[in-house]
C-alpha cells in the first residue's frame, strides 16, 4: 500500500496529482511503479520523483513545440513516422519468419557447409578435451580412484560421480572442447611447461602438494590457427545457416508481397516519363 499522510491520495487515487497546462497526471498511472514495502517517507519521495520526471517530459515537449520551427517539427515528425513504419514492418516480417520459415538445419547441411568453408574458421586460442579431479592425498580410496580415473569407462564414470563429494573439485566433461587457458585456470598448481607438455602429448598426469593430489588427462588438443573442430563451432555454423535462410526467406517474402499487390490491383506502377 502507498502510505502518505494525506487523504487526497488514499481515498481518491484516481484524482490528478499534477498538471502541466492541459496535461494531467493521475495517481493510478504511477501506482504500479511504486516498489513494494517502501516506508511512508520513501513512498512520498518516490511519487515526487515520478511527478518531476513526468513534468519535465511534458514541459520540455511543450517548449519544443513553441521554440522549434515548423520545418524542424516536420523533419522530426517524418523521422517518427519512418521509425514507426520500420518498426511495424520489421515486427511483421519477424512474425512471418517465425511462423512460416523452416528453421530446422540438418547435421548434413552443417557438415557440408563446414567442409566447403572450414578454411575460414581458424582458432584464435588453444582448445582441449580433458578431465581432472582434485582430492586429499590421504584419501583411503586413492588407488582405486586413480585407476578408475585413468581407465574411465562407463562404470568408472558412474563410480567417480557417486563419490564426487570426496573431491575438492573435478570436471569429467572430457568430450567437450574447452579453452586451454580456462581449463588450466582450475589447476593453478601446474607450471606452464607442464601444461604445454600435457597438451602436446595428450598425457595422463598427476601432481601433489602437501595436502592434495591432482589427476589430469588430456584426450585431444588443437592449437591457435588450426582449423576449428566441427563439434566446437557447430552452434556457430547452425546460426550462420539460419541467418542465410532467413535473408533468403525475407527477400522472397518481399518480392511476393509486391507481386501479390500488383495481381490484386492494390499496387500500380506507372510509366516514368
Amino acid at each position: 500500500m502507498f502510505l502518505v499522510n494525506c487523504e487526497y491520495f488514499s481515498t481518491k487515487p484516481n484524482l490528478s496529482i499534477a498538471r502541466v497546462n492541459d496535461k494531467y497526471l493521475f495517481f493510478n498511472e504511477i501506482q504500479d511503479k511504486i516498489p513494494a514495502n517502501l516506508s511512508k517517507e520513501d513512498s512520498i519521495v518516490f511519487v515526487r520523483n515520478q511527478i518531476n520526471s513526468w513534468a519535465k517530459k511534458h514541459i520540455l515537449n511543450q517548449k519544443a513545440l513553441i521554440n522549434l520551427s515548423q520545418d524542424e517539427q516536420k523533419r522530426l515528425d517524418d523521422l517518427v513516422d519512418a521509425y514507426k513504419s520500420d518498426l511495424y514492418s520489421h515486427s511483421y516480417q519477424e512474425k512471418m519468419v517465425m511462423t512460416t520459415m523452416d528453421t530446422l538445419i540438418s547435421d548434413l547441411n552443417i557438415t557440408s557447409y563446414y567442409d566447403l568453408s572450414k578454411s575460414n574458421f581458424k582458432l584464435n586460442q588453444d582448445l582441449v578435451k580433458a578431465r581432472f579431479l582434485k582430492l586429499k592425498n590421504d584419501n583411503y580410496n586413492l588407488k582405486d580412484i586413480r585407476s578408475r580415473f585413468k581407465r574411465f569407462n562407463k562404470d568408472d564414470v558412474e563410480f567417480l560421480d557417486s563419490i564426487s563429494l570426496q573431491f575438492s573439485s573435478f570436471s569429467f566433461q572430457d568430450s567437450i572442447w574447452i579453452s586451454k587457458e580456462l581449463f588450466f585456470s582450475k589447476l593453478p598448481v601446474l607450471k606452464t611447461y607442464i601444461k604445454n607438455n600435457i597438451v602436446k602429448k595428450s598425457l595422463f598426469y598427476q601432481i601433489e602438494d602437501s595436502l592434495e593430489l591432482y589427476l589430469l588427462k588430456v584426450n585431444e588438443s588443437v592449437y591457435r590457427n588450426d582449423i576449428a573442430p566441427l563439434d566446437y563451432i557447430k552452434p556457430t555454423l547452425k546460426q550462420i545457416l539460419l541467418n542465410k535462410e532467413k535473408l533468403n526467406f525475407v527477400s522472397k517474402f518481399e518480392q511476393d508481397l509486391i507481386k501479390d499487390a500488383i495481381e490484386n490491383k492494390e499496387l500500380e506502377i506507372y510509366e516514368i516519363k
